[in-house]
């Protein structure tokens, strides 16, 4: 029996989709940028472009035009409602990769005190008003305790995204108050997410079977979250490692990842009646704590989100907004009852824990103003409401307008209680620290790259890496470049042939063994002990190392430079083969053509270290010597000692060499140098002040001498040091990496190992 084929859309239905989706999305974004320009959020003019073309408007001014673009079919608006579900989807992603729950950690008692109390006042006081209002609010008249439910956990809604936009706008977010403010709300709306699948689930089963049914739905919300943060973990950053190894930067790669693992998890959610936003929003969650998914794949799927998908959702969910229904009292009446619920609701519960939590008065009513805004989120719980039988229109009318209006309600309120917040001493040096890291150097480098066989200069080098990762969030690729078959040999078709079968016994870049292929079976051996060696001597955790193995191509140095393009912000490099010759060029032929032609900020760590211990014993640093000069590299070189120093407890020693025959050839001969021995006490205090600020013991010393490089070398045999970081700057042409003579001589004539920081060259 042939199976009968379902015939497609008409070409009607395709047209009505078309210009329903049309007029959605330019309304919802026009209408958006205009209230962006206005100071609100740009949610707000996305719902009011469904009142605008819903029957709140248009279907009053204009009822047949309404009726010809949205004909009342319940096919017809099903199909614009699958691609809303879609944008709804997404939403709650974005809302979990938002959700810190470090931040939450971090602020654990006034976040948990503001969330608990803003959560339970509301709730009952929504619930309690439910069993008020008359039955025309019900979509059942069997469903008054499910519909009492649904109402209190709608109140009980906060919605972050307008307090974050607020608290940015404002420029406070850093501060205690934002920190808490905002953890409390993702605390909150977390909470909130698991009561309305909870309600949900009560609302399919029906009153009679609330009981039995409310039981289940427990269980089975323990379930998913027991299993969601255990094994999901490692399945959200195994999938992020697997796509970031096998497709590099690619971001849509990311991005689609993302949005396969928020529909699986949504499928398994929805089938076990949790509602498909509840498994979305934990993806969101998890792969938000994943290093792989990196800030561009975030913000791509902002954009394709915020840009398309949520708007169509805003504007479809003010499609049903019929503001038509508030002419009737009774309806105007209960909806200013439940307004003035919500607001009193929140207010009241979130001022009472930030209270308890040892808070100001005035502390206290700024996060009431902030976690009252309900804004997008109310929007998704009403039109889950709706969905399944909870809400009727005028009661899905009268929570939308709630959300508005407290979203509209929320930034001056915010603004005026913020504003009576004095600051603290403690909290001005924390914003002040928090500022320099994210103007500083390290601030920004959040994936390094540090190529590897194992010699003893890049074991330091991943020691020194370690060391400045320990305090921060940064990503260390170890890379192994296999070497073995690099230059196929014979005509362009026979190579092209051997790299495509390489390829296929290639896995992330290693040779898998192909029945007696030995030396296959070896190579992949030793990049794997080389690779547990490096990882030793990072010392990191697991999260923030990444090991690959790459087979080179034409040569070594091309093959680092192909994955160093692929969005680092540091290379790091250990250098231990240098030239014997004075004039010869510093390094060895492939790590001075890296050099040269690297796309990132580079590290290059130099040492004379015995090669022969494999694993190296941890090298000890008690005592750094900074040369400076002022520059923008010598500052990043600062940040760098700075950052060793504080997870070695050293002594960072800070000099300043004047060049005394320099001077004279300025100034004439014997010229006082007070002039210059000033400027050089100004250069040094700049750095000790940002060391000092980093919690570092600093010393500092300036002085003249005829060869500055010579004096920096001895201080560093007189004192004893063991670490000597120096800023250093790629000269253009010439045909060598050339740091300059004083970076030169440093790294030829040093009794302990040097670190060169740079600039890209180009």
């Amino acid at each position: 029996m042939v199976s009968e084929v379902l015939p497609p859309l008409s070409e009607h239905q395709l047209l009505l989709l078309f210009a329903e989706l049309f007029l959605l999305l330019f309304t919802a974004r026009g209408l958006g940028e205009i209230a962006k320009r206005l100071s609100l959020p740009s949610v707000l003019g996305e719902l009011l472009a469904g009142i605008v073309i819903g029957p709140s408007l248009l279907g009053v001014l204009a009822p047949g035009v309404f009726t010809a673009i949205f004909p009342p079919e319940a096919s017809q608006y099903h199909l614009i409602e699958a691609v809303s579900w879609v944008g709804l989807l997404m939403l709650l992603v974005v809302t979990g990769l938002e959700t810190d729950l470090e931040l939450i950690i971090s602020r654990a008692k006034p976040a948990t005190y503001t969330a608990f109390t803003g959560i339970v006042i509301p709730f009952a006081m929504g619930f309690g008003l439910a069993y008020l209002l008359p039955g025309e609010f019900l979509a059942a008249d069997n469903q008054r305790f499910v519909f009492s439910l649904f109402l209190g956990t709608a109140l009980s809604i906060s919605a972050i995204p307008v307090i974050a936009k607020v608290l940015i706008d404002m420029d406070v977010i850093g501060r205690d108050i934002g920190q808490i403010t905002i953890a409390s709300g993702m605390l909150n709306d977390t909470i909130g997410w698991i009561l309305l699948a909870l309600v949900a689930s009560l609302a399919r089963a029906g009153s009679d079977q609330a009981l039995s049914t409310a039981g289940e739905t427990i269980l089975w919300l323990v379930i998913f979250l027991g299993v969601s943060f255990t094994l999901g973990r490692r399945l959200a950053e195994w999938s992020m490692r697997w796509v970031d190894t096998n497709f590099g930067s690619d971001d849509l790669a990311k991005t689609t990842a993302v949005m396969i693992l928020a529909l699986g998890v949504g499928t398994i959610t929805q089938y076990l009646g949790l509602e498909a936003v509840l498994g979305a929003f934990v993806v969101g969650v998890l792969v938000g704590q994943v290093r792989r998914f990196d800030q561009a794949a975030r913000h791509t799927f902002e954009v394709i989100t915020i840009g398309i998908f949520a708007p169509i959702f805003f504007a479809t969910a003010g499609l049903r907004v019929d503001l038509t229904a508030m002419a009737d009292p009774t309806v105007l009446l209960g909806g200013v009852a439940i307004l003035g619920v919500a607001i009193a609701g929140k207010f009241i519960g979130t001022y009472v824990g930030a209270r308890a939590a040892g808070l100001s008065p005035w502390e206290g009513i700024a996060m009431g103003s902030g976690l009252n805004a309900r804004g997008a989120l109310e929007i998704i719980v009403a039109t889950i409401g709706l969905s399944v039988g909870i809400l009727t229109t005028t009661t899905y009318t009268i929570i939308v307008m709630v959300a508005i209006i407290t979203s509209l309600l929320a930034p001056p309120l915010l603004r005026a209680s913020l504003s009576r917040i004095e600051l603290s001493e403690e909290e001005a040096i924390r914003l002040e620290r928090k500022e320099l890291e994210r103007r500083s150097f390290l601030g920004d480098v959040i994936r390094v790259l540090l190529p590897t066989r194992c010699s003893t200069s890049s074991q330091l080098t991943a020691q020194l890496l370690g060391h400045i990762a320990r305090e921060r969030d940064i990503e260390v690729t170890s890379m192994y470049v296999d070497t073995a078959g690099t230059a196929p040999s014979g005509t362009s078709l026979i190579r092209r042939t051997k790299r495509a079968i390489a390829r296929l016994r290639t896995i992330d870049g290693r040779a898998q063994s192909d029945g007696g292929m030995l030396a296959a079976r070896n190579n992949r051996e030793s990049a794997e002990s080389c690779l547990e060696v490096i990882d030793s001597q990072l010392g990191l955790p697991q999260k923030y190392i990444r090991d690959i193995v790459r087979s080179a191509r034409l040569s070594t140095s091309e093959t680092v430079l192909a994955e160093a393009g692929e969005g680092y912000d540091l290379l790091a490099l250990g250098a231990s083969e240098q030239s014997v010759t004075e004039d010869g060029p510093l390094f060895s032929l492939a790590i001075d053509d890296l050099i040269r032609r690297t796309p990132c900020p580079m590290m290059v760590v130099v040492s004379d270290m015995d090669p022969r211990p494999r694993p190296l014993p941890e090298v000890p640093i008690r005592r750094i010597l900074l040369p400076t000069v002022g520059t923008q590299y010598s500052r990043r070189a600062a940040e760098i000692a700075f950052a060793i120093a504080t997870s070695c407890n050293a002594v960072v020693e800070i000099v300043h060499v004047v060049n005394r025959p320099q001077i004279n050839e300025l100034y004439g001969r014997n010229v006082n140098l007070s002039k210059a021995i000033d400027l050089g006490e100004d250069i040094v205090a700049k750095e000790a002040d940002l060391g000092r600020k980093m919690d570092v013991d600093v010393m500092t010393e300036v002085s003249a001498g005829e060869k500055p490089e010579r004096n920096i070398v001895e201080r560093a045999m007189i004192d004893d040091v063991d670490l000597i970081v120096i800023g250093g700057e790629i000269r253009p042409a010439t045909r060598r990496a050339f740091f300059g003579h004083r970076v030169e001589h440093i790294v030829r004539n040093a009794h302990c190992p040097v670190a060169v920081i740079s600039s890209a060259s180009h």
